[in-house]
C-alpha cells in the first residue's frame, strides 16, 4: 500500500540498546610508529598493520607488538587516511580484487580515494575516487553485504558535509547515500569498520569516549563505552572470529578490546525500515515495517526540533505499506521525522536539497 502526503521529511533513527561493557584484552605501544591514523587487522597472518599521522610507511607488527616490517605508502601524505583489509572478493572500479587484500583511504585533499594494494607485492591494484569528500574523510571500509565502500568525513569542514557518512558504489564511485552521525556522535581523528555479520557501522573518534554503532542506513543503535584507560581513538579493526576489535590513538598506543558485539547481530529491528533518497529535493518514500500496529504517529521536526507538520496518525493499513512525502514546499537544511507509539520512539534525520 503506498500512502502520499503532501509534507516534508527528514530521518537518522534513533534507539537505544544494552550492551556489555567493553574490556581491554592486550596493549601495545608500537616501537616504529609514532601518533596513529589507521589501523588494518590481518587475520590469517595474526598481524596488525598501523600507519602514522603523515607517515610514509605502513608497518606490521605482531599482536604481542613485535615489530615485523614496513611498505611504502601509496598516495601523498595525511593525516585523514585509514587502512583496512579486504572482508571479501570484491570489484572496485571494475578490476577484481580478492580477500584479504590492503584498502588505503586517503581523505587528505578534496574527494577521497580508495587504493586496493596487493598484499605481497605493495603494488595498487586499482583506484576508486568516489565523489565523496571534503578534504577531511578520516576512514572507511568495505560492506560485504552490500557490495559498497562507507567512508566517514570528520567534524571540520562544517554545514552539511561535516560529521556525515556516505555509502559509496563500489564500480562508480558514485555516492549512494549519506548521513550525519550527529547528534549522537562527533568526528575528530576516527574511522569506522563494519560488522559482517549484522552489517553495523562501528565509528571511532579522538573527541569522543564510546564507539557509535549506526546500522549502514544511517540508525543509532547506541554507543560502547571504552573501558578506563583508552581514549582519544583513531582508528578501528574488526577481529570477526574472536569477536574483538582492534583500536589505535593519537598517541600511538593499540589495544585489543573484549566483549565486542561484532558477531551478534541487532537486536532491534528499525520501524523505519528506510527513508530514500537522502538528501532529497522532491519528495521520499519512507518504508515502514511490517509487524507494526496501528497507534502511530508520524511527526517532522525542523532543526531547532519544533513541529513542522503532524504528518499522519498511522493505522495498521499504513504502517504494513510505504508513505510518499512530498518536501518540495520546505525549505533546504535538516529536518527529523519521529514515529512514536507506546513504547517506540524512532528518529531518522534528512537532508532537503535543492
Amino acid at each position: 500500500m503506498i500512502t502520499r502526503y503532501a509534507l516534508p521529511s527528514l530521518m537518522v533513527l534513533a534507539c537505544s540498546v544494552a550492551s556489555a561493557q567493553l574490556t581491554i584484552l592486550t596493549q601495545f605501544n608500537p616501537s616504529n610508529t609514532g601518533g596513529t591514523c589507521g589501523i588494518a587487522y590481518n587475520a590469517p597472518d595474526g598481524e596488525i598493520m598501523v600507519i602514522g599521522c603523515s607517515a610514509s610507511v605502513i608497518d606490521r607488527y605482531a599482536e604481542d607488538g613485535t615489530f615485523i616490517s614496513s611498505a611504502d605508502v601509496v598516495g601523498e601524505g595525511a593525516n585523514d587516511v585509514d587502512i583496512d583489509m579486504s572482508p571479501s572478493d570484491l570489484v572496485m572500479n571494475g578490476t577484481f580484487v580478492a580477500q584479504g587484500q590492503l584498502l588505503l583511504v586517503n581523505g587528505e585533499t578534496g574527494v577521497a580515494e580508495i587504493y586496493a594494494i596487493d598484499e605481497v607485492t605493495n603494488q595498487v591494484i586499482d583506484t576508486l575516487v568516489p565523489a565523496f569528500g571534503n578534504s577531511h574523510v578520516v576512514g572507511g571500509s568495505y560492506h560485504p553485504q552490500r557490495g559498497t565502500f562507507f567512508l566517514v568525513q570528520d567534524n571540520v569542514p562544517g554545514g552539511f558535509v561535516e560529521n556525515r557518512v556516505a555509502e559509496i558504489d563500489a564500480t562508480t564511485g558514485d555516492t549512494i547515500q549519506t548521513f550525519s552521525v550527529q547528534p549522537y556522535f562527533d568526528v575528530n581523528y576516527g574511522d569506522l569498520d563494519i560488522s559482517p555479520v549484522s552489517g553495523n557501522l562501528f565509528i571511532v573518534s579522538s573527541s569522543d569516549n564510546g564507539i557509535a554503532e549506526f546500522t549502514p542506513d544511517g540508525v543509532f543503535i547506541t554507543e560502547h563505552a571504552l573501558p578506563a584507560g583508552v581514549s582519544d581513538l583513531s582508528g578501528i579493526a574488526l577481529d570477526n572470529d574472536l569477536q574483538g576489535a582492534w583500536v589505535c590513538n593519537t598517541s600511538g598506543v593499540v589495544f585489543k578490546l573484549g566483549n565486542f558485539p561484532v558477531s551478534v547481530p541487532g537486536t532491534h529491528a528499525a520501524a523505519l525500515a528506510s527513508v530514500q533518497p537522502n538528501p532529497a529535493s522532491e519528495a521520499v518514500t519512507v518504508v515502514l515495517a511490517h509487524n507494526l500496529t496501528g497507534g502511530l504517529t508520524l511527526t517532522m521536526l525542523d532543526a531547532l526540533g519544533r513541529s513542522v507538520h503532524h504528518i499522519a496518525s498511522l493505522t495498521t493499513a499504513q504502517v504494513e505499506g510505504r508513505l510518499i512525502l512530498e518536501v518540495n514546499d520546505l525549505a533546504p537544511g535538516a529536518y527529523t521525522i519521529v514515529l512514536a507509539g507506546p513504547g517506540l520512539r524512532e528518529e531518522h534525520r534528512l537532508m532537503i536539497q535543492r
